[in-house]
């Protein structure tokens, strides 16, 4: 029972991915005409969209300070890693935290705003993008990138676009064979992106945050069954090997 339920997680998300993926490519008429994009990773696009770079669909690009945070157990600021990130979403519940003094070198740079973009770009979890909810309390841990989004783009659209499989075949090429994945700052900034309308791409982004929402809440259904059937195995194993029930008519 563990097993499948692992299983369906697994595809839960596989299936997450390929709603993400097609949606922000092939938009969601699924009669809309299409053209080719001229751009291998993206393949067909509706006719009426066009196509464009990292670097135009923003008006702010931030890489990390290159130096590790120095953390403080009752720091009133937050800092983003990897580890906090997953595809459009961002975990709060295990963030270290840091000093007002630490906080402001971190955001030397730019400040982290709300509706701002946080990416990955090394690790074994580079490659996840999520929107930051609020303004002025968190900052970039090591490995992570900031975006804002330029006015003819919207934020939630071109985060999900940031998370789809198009997006990572292209900061793949970086990585390849590499025992510690990285992805240059010179290949981010020239990711190649569909560029729908702008009513399209608020259409888009919540219709993504609704279904991703529904995947979220399976996923978290399954790992429960999970968790509760891990606790009922070992209960039974206690009460089998102390003698808490009778096994000898089983046996």
């Amino acid at each position: 029972l563990v097993t499948e339920q692992r299983r369906l997680m697994e595809l839960l998300k596989e299936k997450r991915q390929a709603v993400i993926s097609h949606a922000v490519t092939k938009g969601l008429n699924p009669g809309a005409p299409m053209k080719p994009s001229g751009i291998e990773w993206l393949g067909e696009v509706p006719a009426h969209w066009a196509t464009t770079r990292l670097k135009h669909a923003t008006e702010l690009i931030v890489d990390c300070p290159h130096e590790t945070p120095t953390y403080s157990e009752d720091g009133p600021y937050s800092v983003i890693r990897t580890a906090d990130l997953d595809e459009g979403r961002i975990d709060d519940s295990k963030m270290f935290r840091i000093s007002e003094s630490e906080y402001l070198n971190r955001i030397r740079r730019a400040p982290l705003l709300c509706a701002d973009i946080v990416y990955g770009r090394e690790g074994e979890r580079w490659g996840h993008a999520a929107l930051v909810s609020e303004s002025s309390r968190f900052c970039l841990g090591q490995r992570m990138m900031q975006f804002r989004a330029a006015n003819n783009f919207c934020p939630e659209y071109l985060m999900w676009a940031l998370n789809a499989e198009a997006t990572y075949l292209q900061g793949q090429l970086d990585t390849v064979g590499a025992t510690s994945p990285h992805v240059n700052v010179w290949t981010i900034r020239n990711y190649n992106l569909a560029h729908p309308p702008l009513n399209e791409q608020r259409e888009i982004g919540l219709f993504l945050r609704n279904e991703t929402s529904q995947f979220d809440t399976l996923t978290a259904e399954a790992q429960l069954a999970i968790d509760l059937l891990q606790e009922h195995r070992t209960a039974l194993i206690s009460a089998a090997v102390t003698g808490a029930i009778d096994i000898r008519s089983v046996a």
